[in-house]
């Protein structure tokens, strides 16, 4: 009981000490309100940072199926005991647009994530701006309308 009694003053002359130093005491609810925009603002990214991914992967989804499209189409032109010329140019041209169609498509990935991370930044670049505003003017005296 006596170490309860001590401890019960110890807090109090810090209390007390932060009263007589007339140091400010911190606005609880404008901390709790911003913690509250920070995690809007963590979960609005990471909203954007998924919607990003399922495009892509739904994209790759569509980029697969065209190319096993084209390998079906490809064996069926391709005729069992047919000119060997034939077949081996066939099988030129059907390599050369494969080459050609994975530049197109990983450059379409590689586009779609840099657009998705950067509208995930923008999210946090923002709610970043909007801080250091609040800040700004919390320490001038202001306060945001």
């Amino acid at each position: 009981m006596a170490e309860r009694k001590s401890t019960e003053d110890l807090v109090s002359m810090f209390m007390n000490f932060g009263k007589d130093m007339n140091l400010p005491t911190p606005d609880l609810e404008a901390l709790v309100a911003r913690h509250r925009k920070n995690l809007q603002a963590l979960e609005d990214a990471a909203k954007s940072a998924g919607s990003g991914a399922t495009s892509i992967v739904e994209r790759q989804r569509e980029m697969m199926q065209e190319a096993l499209d084209e390998i079906t189409a490809m064996a069926e032109n391709l005729k069992v005991g047919s000119d060997p010329q034939a077949m081996m140019k066939a099988q030129a041209d059907f390599a050369r647009r494969s080459f050609e169609m994975t530049l197109k498509n990983t450059s379409e990935i590689a586009g779609m994530a840099q657009r998705s991370g950067a509208e995930s930044f923008k999210v946090l670049q923002a709610h970043m701006q909007d801080t250091l505003e609040e800040l700004r003017q919390a320490m001038s005296g202001k306060t945001k309308k």
